[in-house]
């Protein structure tokens, strides 16, 4: 008579329900430990698919150039693509790397020597009158001599795990191979696979919503595209002449700090700062002059980037002003780190975009608000007109 009576039935079916689930928390919850692992696990094999996407977004535009501008086909696009990259990988191997390696290796065996010279500096300074009775009032030199002999340790430990992690690269090393042999076949069918992300957005999002984000997506590559393409390439003509430019003054460490100017050099207002710093610095400890030629030589060459080769090679192409960028950059830093600080720009670009279509959509209020400050500014002269000529 119980199951007859719908009433029933329906409580008793959610009592159930309810009863699955608790349990089926329960196990959950007694073994999370397991289930994390399992997700590592999951993450850990899916990242070479994650690598193998990442590569394909980066060399597509290549791809792309083959096919459309100089009329190749998609196979013979993408063989010459990773001919490219293939190439590029092999150079930097034999002559990039190996010089790389050994200026850590050299500045670590250095830093000793470094640590002496800042000592013996505090130390000459200390030793004037004035500064040594104040200075073992306070009690400040022990001090000194503790956070010295931190900091070089902290730089010890820091060049000894980045050499480590050169050694223990190896797993990074053959899932990006993995990755790259992915690439080549999304890549190949990358329309389609676009079409299956697509359908499968409208399937899960109603219409109106799945066109606005696929939109969005749109802006937000092409700023992408433009700003970090552009600015891959000016960074690659930055480090190229970094390089020349500190081999001509004699700079230590060359390779090492060309290659950290490129790579600064990506990060807008911010980065060239770090490359200067670190050459000064670097530089420095052999003779004082010659940390100020490296400045001064990796000064001149971001006024050269800043007023002449960036401005020739990106333009107002991402259009946003300098404060907003700057903003940004410190914003993504601060929540994403490096990346975050690399997609600032085209961040900031594609809020633009969006912020000028919101003005767009509201005109009407927008020039209504515009009228009423126009007319509170004549308001004003036509006051200030008048206390004149009362005057």
């Amino acid at each position: 008579m119980i199951f007859k009576n719908n009433k029933y039935k329906s409580l008793i079916i959610a009592v159930l329900i309810t009863i699955i689930v608790g349990i089926f928390a329960f196990k959950l919850i007694d073994n999370i430990g397991m289930l994390i692992d399992i997700i590592r696990k999951f993450i850990s094999l899916s990242m070479v698919f994650v690598y193998g996407i990442i590569i394909a977004y980066i060399l597509s535009p290549i791809v792309s150039f083959f096919e459309k501008r100089v009329k190749l086909s998609r196979n013979i696009s993408i063989t010459l693509t990773y001919a490219i990259l293939l190439g590029s990988i092999i150079l930097l191997a034999v002559y990039g790397i190996p010089g790389l390696i050994e200026n850590i290796k050299e500045i670590g065996s250095n830093v000793p020597s470094y640590i002496s010279s800042i000592e013996d500096f505090i130390n000459n300074i200390l030793e004037k009158d004035d500064v040594s009775k104040f200075i073992n009032t306070a009690g400040i030199k022990v001090n000194i001599d503790m956070y010295i002999d931190k900091a070089g340790n902290l730089v010890m430990t820091a060049i000894e795990g980045s050499l480590l992690k050169m050694v223990t690269f190896s797993s990074v090393i053959v899932k990006f191979i993995i990755g790259l042999l992915v690439a080549i076949y999304i890549l190949i069918d990358k329309e389609r696979l676009l079409f299956e992300c697509k359908r499968v957005l409208y399937l899960v999002i109603k219409k109106e919503k799945s066109e606005k984000i696929v939109e969005f997506i749109k802006t937000y590559n092409s700023m992408i595209g433009t700003y970090i393409g552009i600015k891959a390439i000016d960074s690659l003509i930055i480090g190229i002449m970094a390089f020349v430019l500190l081999n001509i003054v004699k700079s230590e460490y060359a390779i090492l700090l060309a290659i950290l100017v490129g790579i600064t050099n990506m990060i807008p207002y911010f980065g060239p700062f770090v490359g200067e710093i670190i050459g000064f610095l670097i530089n420095v400890f052999v003779s004082p002059a010659k940390g100020i030629i490296v400045f001064l030589t990796l000064f001149g060459l971001q006024m050269f980037d800043g007023w002449y080769l960036d401005p020739k090679l990106i333009g107002d192409k991402v259009g946003v002003r300098p404060f907003w960028i700057i903003y940004s950059v410190v914003i993504g830093g601060g929540f994403f780190g490096p990346l975050g600080m690399l997609l600032a720009s085209p961040t900031a670009a594609t809020i633009k975009i969006y912020y000028g279509k919101l003005l767009d959509k509201n005109k009407d209020i927008i020039d209504e608000l515009t009228d009423y400050d126009h007319k509170k500014m004549n308001v004003k002269k036509e006051k200030c007109k008048n206390t004149k000529k009362e005057e």
